[in-house]
């Protein structure tokens, strides 16, 4: 059974088109990704979604790149296909150094992959996050800020994290097929 449907730009509203288009001129993709056409038929709810998503990843403190590996490993903790998969595609695109075979190693915690201390860092406090936020403690934080973390940046990554868990039972409980130029990492 499937649990939504996609609104193209052709039969959205002007309201949806016009999200449609700030997503466009905002991420500089030139199609609508089936998360943003699964919530075209309600324009306020595609306007929150993809306001709160544009705020929280485009605005702040925090690179691009380190929140969208935020995103994909609070993801892939979560065995969010869709989100683990958009989130994979778009780490890779814009760090180069970074491959496919690096991301699984993340997820994994492997202790032979080598990164930046910096990065491992917050890798460990955004799955400690996703697996119990219960279970963080001051030294989580505390190492953060050793690594060059300020609060307000601790803050932003808090908010990457919860953007990602409702991006995650968004797309889970739709069971939303992946956009035909996702590879599926999970």
């Amino acid at each position: 059974m499937k649990r939504y449907t996609l609104t193209s730009y052709e039969n959205a509203s002007p309201e949806a088109q016009s999200v449609y288009d700030d997503y466009m001129r905002t991420t500089g993709d030139s199609s609508i990704p089936i998360w943003l056409q699964s919530l075209g038929h309600n324009e306020n709810l595609l306007k929150g979604y993809w306001e709160r998503a544009k705020r929280t990843l485009f605005y702040g403190n925090l690179p691009l790149p380190l929140k969208e590996m935020i995103l994909f490993v609070v993801s892939a903790k979560n065995g969010a296909r869709y989100c683990s998969a958009c989130h994979a595609q778009c780490v890779l695109h814009l760090d180069k150094t970074i491959s496919f075979q690096n991301l699984q190693s993340m997820v994994k915690s492997d202790p032979n992959y080598q990164m930046p201390e910096y990065y491992r860092c917050i890798i460990e406090f955004v799955s400690k996050v996703a697996e119990n936020a219960l279970s963080v403690e001051d030294a989580d934080f505390e190492k953060l800020m050793d690594e060059g973390f300020t609060s307000e940046e601790i803050f932003e990554v808090i908010s990457v994290i919860d953007l990602a868990t409702m991006f995650n039972v968004f797309t889970n409980t739709l069971r939303m097929d992946l956009d035909p130029n996702y590879r599926a990492i999970l």
